[in-house]
């Protein structure tokens, strides 16, 4: 007969009800194999739970520096802009003209760029390592049945 598992801290963050045929273990040693097999698995989820948690906190870093390049660079434009209107036709303003198109396509690219620091960037993260946690929360509750199980042989 399956076994369900639930929550194991009945904690509405994590809510799971999961079946196996727990009952099919025969031999001990089947059973650590399983839960060895769970833990490998649950290492490695917590190691890319702990990977974009650690891209979120960077991710803050980087946004702050990215926001101010952008205000410098937005900043150079409108320099560019009143330089190139009181100069006179000539080799000096065409230069100006070149280094404001220049400023213009860095502007576009951090503002297209800024889109994978910003707020959207940040929610899907800890989305995805609130996914992680849940199929770790499932995992311990896995392993504490086989274990149990384990304890019946």
């Amino acid at each position: 007969m399956p076994v369900s598992l639930v929550s194991p801290d009945k904690n509405p963050r994590a809510p799971f009800i999961m079946s196996y045929s727990l009952n099919l273990i025969a031999l001990a040693s089947d059973a650590d194999i399983l839960i060895q097999t769970a833990q490998r698995d649950k290492r490695n989820l917590q190691h890319r739970r702990e990977t974009l948690m650690l891209r979120s906190e960077n991710s803050a870093e980087d946004s702050a520096a990215h926001a101010a390049e952008l205000s410098a660079a937005t900043a150079s434009l409108a320099a560019a802009n009143a330089t190139i209107a009181s100069l006179p036709e000539g080799e000096k303003k065409e230069e100006e003209i070149t280094k404001k198109m220049e400023l213009e396509l860095k502007i576009r690219k951090l503002s297209k760029s800024g889109n994978k620091l910003g707020t959207v960037a940040t929610i899907e993260r800890e989305y995805d390592a609130d996914q992680l946690t849940r199929q770790i929360d499932g995992i311990d509750a896995f392993i504490s049945a086989v274990t149990a199980r384990k304890a019946e042989l």
